[in-house]
């Protein structure tokens, strides 16, 4: 059977190619693999994290649409930003994954490795470290964040304007008690580029290429 010639020229217009080089940068970004990834995070031996890493890999979060409900852009509500409901749903259950593949009463460098892989499961590249203080008179601890730059793509397949704007951040937050200097897995954020802000993976930058996170 042939193809319509109709149809094929419509794919090779400007505005098919539009629309086409989303959906093959999302096709691409599928066929990653990280599970020859080496990584050793504390108490946490490459040999463990690799099985942490397989295991977050299985799951259906690293693909589209186990993120999001969104086509042409990463959102529950068409070309605009996303609810507050959405992105509060969309933290939630990357925290629970976290949690879940962590286990009860993991250690800290479980946790760790544990966000890192469910990130690198999706295709995101740990990018940046911050510690901030609390802001408590006792200045007792703070909080801790590895930051994650993951491609737009990867939440709409078909998004144009994610060629644009580029990024999605994703934020895996520890609390840092000072006095006994444990570290507690508290939340994770995700923040979508758009007309708000765009985002320069590389001026935010602190940690070297491919690195595994720690607590410093």
């Amino acid at each position: 059977m042939g193809t319509n010639p109709k149809i094929a020229l419509g794919l090779l217009s400007p505005v098919g190619l539009l629309f086409a080089l989303p959906l093959l940068l999302w096709a691409f970004s599928l066929t990653e693999r990280f599970g020859l990834e080496k990584c050793s995070i504390g108490s946490i031996s490459d040999v463990e994290y690799q099985r942490i890493l397989s295991r977050a890999g299985a799951q259906r979060w690293t693909v589209w649409p186990g993120l999001s409900n969104g086509v042409f852009w990463p959102s529950d509500n068409g070309f605009r930003a996303p609810t507050a409901s959405f992105n509060t749903n969309l933290n939630n259950q990357l925290l629970s994954h976290v949690r879940e593949l962590a286990g009860p009463d993991a250690s800290m460098n479980r946790q760790l490795a544990s966000g890192h892989a469910v990130m690198r499961s999706m295709g995101a590249e740990y990018v940046q470290t911050l510690e901030v203080p609390d802001m408590r008179r006792d200045r007792s601890g703070s909080r801790i964040s590895f930051t994650y730059y993951l491609p737009q793509v990867r939440f709409a397949p078909a998004c144009v304007l994610c060629l644009i704007w580029r990024y999605t951040t994703i934020d895996v937050i520890f609390s840092h008690d000072l006095a006994t200097d444990r570290y507690e897995l508290q939340a994770v954020n995700v923040l979508h580029e758009g007309l708000k802000g765009s985002s320069d993976k590389n001026r935010a930058r602190n940690v070297p290429w491919g690195s595994c996170p720690e607590f410093r």
